[in-house]
């Protein structure tokens, strides 16, 4: 009941981020148009199967008086490859009003409850992605402050000890399976008439090895891919 009550309190300050930030942005005049996208977890494994949920997308532009897209679901399974539940996503965004297209943003959140990857191999108790894009007359910013991991662990090893997060695009291999990205981030735009951005908070890479004539390993390639907790935004 308290892991209920926990998540239940996340959605709640997610929202109330993301209003917030809709309600400053019609009183500032916003930019040409803003977007917005956010799911818990996706999984695309080596037999062909994939899964997805829950998918949040902001309406492309937003309009002035804002909008907002909201998606929940209990739980989420992909076989051995993932499992998670209490998975929110939502996002926000407005564009200008009288005009002005000075300034502008959008925020999304995506937040899940306990996660298990590969039968074990990455757990963790909470994730959350929280990312937002503004922009001003001084330019155009985006940040993923706010995102964070409970009592991650990976490979057996602690990442995190209760609430905390890793380095922006923290790597680390996984034998026999491939590697993971923590706190992935990836940026666009110029940083002054636009900015955008993508964080997935774990990224698993799954990776078969090629082999060469003599059976020697000469690269790899890319079979699968476990997302969870991904958010974007973006601003222009």
């Amino acid at each position: 009941m308290k892991r209920i009550h926990t998540q239940w309190a996340r959605r709640v300050a997610a929202l109330g981020l993301v209003v917030g930030l809709t309600a400053g942005l019609q009183a500032a005049g916003v930019a040409q148009s803003v977007s917005g996208r956010a799911y818990g977890a996706y999984a695309s494994t080596p037999l062909g199967s994939t899964a997805q949920a829950p998918l949040a997308v902001l309406p492309y532009g937003s309009g002035t008086d804002g909008n907002v897209a909201h998606a929940e679901s209990d739980g989420l399974s992909a076989g051995s490859a993932l499992s998670a539940d209490f998975l929110n996503s939502i996002t926000s965004g407005a564009t200008g009003r009288w005009g002005d297209a000075s300034a502008g943003g959008a925020q999304s959140v995506a937040s899940v409850g306990t996660v298990n990857i590969l039968s074990g191999l990455i757990t963790a108790t909470g994730v959350i992605a929280n990312v937002a894009s503004t922009r001003t007359a001084s330019g155009a910013v985006s940040d993923a402050n706010g995102s964070s991991f409970s009592n991650l662990v990976v490979a057996g090893t602690p990442v995190t000890s209760g609430e905390g997060t890793v380095a922006p695009n923290t790597r680390m291999n996984l034998p026999n399976v491939g590697y993971v990205v923590l706190n992935e981030q990836t940026l666009t735009g110029d940083g002054v008439t636009s900015s955008g951005i993508t964080v997935n908070m774990i990224h698993v890479v799954m990776q078969q090895p090629i082999l060469g004539l003599l059976g020697q390993v000469i690269g790899y390639q890319t079979v699968g891919n476990i997302i969870v907790g991904s958010a974007s935004s973006g601003v222009n």
